[in-house]
């Protein structure tokens, strides 16, 4: 060992237990209170850089901050005699989880979530605190009988927005590589500046190698490594484990978004999907309260499977040409755009499941064509989601794929009951680009009929091989009408409503109000599917 028996006279060196980038960590014993702790020394080359130096002792500084159970608190800082930096932390006994899956490979996607939950509760006090782990990986990570520690906050970084926040060293600026490639963010491997979004990234792709049996990208160049963190999506979760369920594969692909914006608004939000995800059934389609369960986390499809841009291949280039020659990266992460694959979705909801045909019936012959990325019979469940991933605000609580000329429409209703703002939005197919663009709304929600709960059901109303969609809206918060039922047809780009109320509250007769539109031969067929659907629930219906 090339450090003195005792340390500040308070701790005896025994022996040591690791190496990392910048130290040495042994284990030592408090001689006054006769208790193991761990001793993290700054290696020579480092520590002969003074401005590190400093920067190390700063990030002590930071993380003696941290409080919680299940992160390693830090107890002392100094410098060694020949001016080495050190800091003496909590002893953590236990497996380290690489030691854990090296052991007993995939686990269980419960003790899998569990391990994740327990490591978003730490991020949720740290980055509070304005702390970035910035290497959570498998070896940084303890289990043990108590359940999760997390180690080594030893490159953690200050936020800018922080009270301590000050400027350090270059490196710790944009520009350097901080961390192990296989865990690390794409903003972090193009040398960007990293904040929460960061470590969630991280977490995805831990609870991704709990349940895969290894990281979404490996290669034997680290370089490529980076490359693929920041450019490639990563291979559908159920691709490599057909038994994780299917929210719980959305859940760890929103932690995977390439943009931080499409990633978890925090670490919290991160735990209680990963929890809900495997605690409400993937049978279940939506939520007693109507809240989308995707939506939170759906934009990611569109960023993990849209196809790059030729500018985007173009930086990816000179990613590829600074990582190899050393130089730093220049590269950005566009915004979500409004497009998902749509196809990879099909395969990811039939993989992991039955996939559903439109009518709801379960046939594996939907699941073999949504395997080889056919959309005609897109389940509904697929098409909410993603109608989700394309819809900035609002809940999706409603959605069909829509057999039309120009291919497969996705119709989705955006509900906002307390706004009254209920619309029904239209996709369309982008042609040679792929994926989905908004085409067109209709307004559901009128201003005597609000807040209302709506349905959709596809339907063919004119016999033509192609189909239409019709809403009905119910229970509206100021209704002078009991229902409200509106039919958009593709081909016609154009709605069709009626309106079905009791004429008093003492009568049983019923009065029906047509849109202006709804007239003459050419809406007589969307007429009659109105009527037909109205008088389903209202049989004293009359044209």
């Amino acid at each position: 060992m090339d450090v003195p028996q005792v340390i500040a006279n308070r701790f005896r060196v025994e022996c040591e237990i690791g190496r990392g980038g910048m130290g040495t960590v042994y284990r030592a014993t408090h001689l006054g209170l006769d208790r193991p702790v761990a001793v993290k020394v700054l290696k020579k080359e480092i520590a002969a850089d003074p401005e590190v130096a400093e920067r190390f002792m700063r990030e002590a500084r930071t993380m003696a901050k941290l409080r919680h159970p299940r992160a390693a608190m830090i107890f002392d800082a100094g410098k060694l005699p020949d001016g080495r930096p050190f800091i003496v932390m909590e002893h953590v006994e236990g497996s380290t989880l690489a030691d854990v899956l090296a052991r007993d490979g995939r686990f269980a996607p419960e003790r899998a979530v569990r391990v994740a939950a327990e490591i978003c509760d730490v991020l949720t006090e740290a980055h509070r605190l304005g702390i970035v782990h910035r290497d959570l990986k498998p070896s940084n990570i303890m289990l043990n009988e108590r359940g999760v520690s997390v180690l080594d906050f030893g490159i953690a970084k200050v936020l800018a927005n922080s009270a301590d926040a000050t400027k350090t060293h270059a490196t710790t600026e944009s520009g350097l590589i901080i961390g192990t490639p296989r865990y690390m963010s794409p903003e972090q491997c193009t040398g960007q500046s990293v904040g929460p979004a960061s470590d969630l990234y991280s977490v995805g792709v831990l609870v991704y190698e709990m349940l895969a049996g290894q990281p979404p990208f490996t290669d034997n160049l680290q370089s490529a490594v980076l490359v693929k963190q920041a450019t490639t999506p990563p291979p559908p979760l159920v691709a490599r484990r057909a038994d994780v369920p299917r929210r719980l594969a959305l859940v760890v692909h929103a932690l995977l978004a390439k943009s931080p914006s499409d990633r978890p608004k925090s670490a919290r939000d991160a735990r209680l999907s990963l929890e809900r995800a495997i605690t409400i059934p993937d049978s279940v389609e939506e939520a007693a309260d109507g809240v989308n369960t995707h939506a939170p986390f759906a934009s990611t499809l569109a960023t993990m499977n849209a196809r790059a841009s030729r500018a985007a291949r173009g930086v990816t280039a000179l990613a590829v040409v600074a990582v190899m020659g050393g130089a730093m990266f220049f590269w950005s992460q566009s915004s979500a755009s409004w497009r998902a694959n749509a196809s990879t979705v099909a395969r990811e909801a039939a993989t992991a499941t039955t996939a559903r045909s439109l009518d709801g019936a379960a046939t594996p012959s939907v699941a073999r064509e949504a395997s080889r990325t056919t959309l005609t019979n897109l389940s509904s469940s697929a098409a909410r989601q993603i109608a989700a991933s394309l819809v900035a605000r609002g809940i999706v609580s409603e959605a069909q794929a829509l057999r039309t000329q120009q291919g497969t429409v996705i119709a989705a209703v955006q509900e906002d009951r307390r706004e009254g703002a209920t619309q029904l939005l239209l996709f369309e197919p982008r042609g040679a680009l792929g994926g989905f663009r908004a085409a067109g709304r209709v307004t559901l929600d009128k201003a005597d009929f609000s807040g209302a709960k709506w349905t959709t059901e596809a339907v063919d109303s004119d016999g033509d091989g192609y189909d239409e969609i019709v809403c009905t809206g119910f229970d509206a918060a100021n209704d002078s009408f009991s229902r409200r039922l509106v039919l958009y047809s593709p081909r016609a780009r154009e709605s069709f409503s009626m309106r079905v109320g009791a004429d008093n509250r003492e009568s049983k007769a019923l009065r029906v109000k047509w849109s202006s539109n709804a007239g003459g031969e050419r809406a007589r067929l969307f007429r009659k599917t109105l009527r037909e659907r109205a008088l389903a629930d209202l049989p004293s219906v009359k044209s």
